[in-house]
């Protein structure tokens, strides 16, 4: 009897677990489907959210390498001044590198007047200066430069130590006639030397009046008489005729008193000079 109420209940439960079993099977794959297909359905699109707070910031990077030297580039062409730099263009040497007229101020501090590259060291050409003058006034100069003046012979000799200068003598007449003397060797020595005038070679249409007659003659003055005369050739005519290289005395005269008659001259039998102009150029 206990045998049989067994096997029958064994029976129930065998048939009770193979029912549940497809059950579940059966329930799985149709939940399964169904939320497969509900996920594939897409919903409507949200409202856009409120931006979010700034990330930290991140770390700075590494300086990248310098980078290598550049090629050198091609030489200009040359200015037009030439070999003149900026030094020599604000102070130069001398006149003859000046691309300026007028008053300069030389490197070595002089002022002079330069005019188209010469160095003016005498003008005359209204009498307003005096030039009948002491040693001491013709070595120092005396005047203005943009007037009548003398520029002085320790000037001219600093000026013409090295050589290689010409001479150029502008004159010109009551009558405004011009003439002109140049003279492609001039030098002045030391004052130990009387500032000793030395001058060849001439060139002009207003005739030599230095080489034959004044060349390699001392400087003479009112009171320093270095002249070949017996006398002092600058107290010539109450001394009105000025300091000069004076020989015995003088075929040439242009720091005389200016306009009288015979005295402000250039060679014999010219006539007086109005206005001279005496400049110096060197290499």
């Amino acid at each position: 009897m206990k045998t049989a109420l067994c096997f029958v209940l064994l029976t129930i439960y065998s048939i009770t677990m193979t029912y549940c079993q497809q059950c579940r099977q059966v329930t799985s794959t149709v939940c399964d489907d169904d939320i497969t297909s509900f996920s594939r359905q897409k919903g409507d699109k949200g409202e856009v959210g409120f931006p979010g707070k700034s990330g930290i910031q991140g770390i700075k990077g590494s300086k990248g390498d310098s980078g290598g030297v550049g090629e050198k580039g091609t030489q200009g062409e040359s200015c037009a001044l030439g070999s003149l730099d900026l030094e020599d263009f604000v102070r130069p040497d001398s006149c003859t590198n000046s691309l300026l007229d007028g008053n300069q101020f030389l490197r070595n501090g002089l002022k002079v007047y330069c005019e188209d590259r010469w160095t003016v060291f005498q003008r005359r050409f209204d009498g307003s200066v005096n030039f009948q003058r002491t040693w001491d006034e013709y070595k120092v100069g005396f005047g203005e430069t943009e007037g009548e003046f003398w520029l002085g012979l320790e000037t001219v000799r600093r000026l013409t130590r090295k050589g290689n200068c010409d001479l150029r003598i502008e004159l010109k007449s009551f009558d405004d006639s011009f003439h002109w003397a140049q003279y492609s060797t001039f030098s002045v020595d030391s004052e130990a030397d009387l500032y000793r005038l030395h001058v060849g070679g001439y060139t002009g249409n207003a005739t030599d009046a230095l080489i034959s007659t004044h060349n390699n003659q001392a400087f003479t003055t009112l009171d320093m008489d270095n002249d070949k005369w017996s006398r002092n050739c600058a107290t010539e005519n109450d001394g009105e005729t000025g300091g000069w290289w004076y020989n015995a005395c003088k075929n040439s005269q242009l720091n005389a008193l200016w306009g009288r008659d015979g005295y402000l001259f250039w060679s014999p039998g010219a006539g007086s000079r109005k206005a001279s102009t005496m400049k110096f150029r060197c290499d």
